[in-house]
């Protein structure tokens, strides 16, 4: 049980830390709305891949640590 703890609060502080570091795009575009249908705001800002990569990278980086910290006791 500790083991998942610990996986999971480093996985969620790595994951939140590589977030940090993607790009924010300017937010004077978010005021540009259009009624076309093909600028809808959801489709020009598409958080999934940063969200996904972001999380991914800390999942790895959180299991590496607690098989190191788990390895050495």
């Amino acid at each position: 049980m500790q083991t998942f703890v610990a996986l999971l609060i480093f996985t969620l502080s790595y994951g939140l830390l590589f977030l940090s570091m993607y790009p924010v795009k300017r937010s004077e575009k978010f005021n540009q709305f259009t009624s076309s249908a093909k600028n809808v705001i959801y489709r020009k800002y598409d958080l999934t891949w940063p969200y996904f990569i972001s999380f991914l990278g800390g999942y790895l980086l959180a299991s590496a640590m607690v098989y190191l910290i788990q390895d050495s006791l």
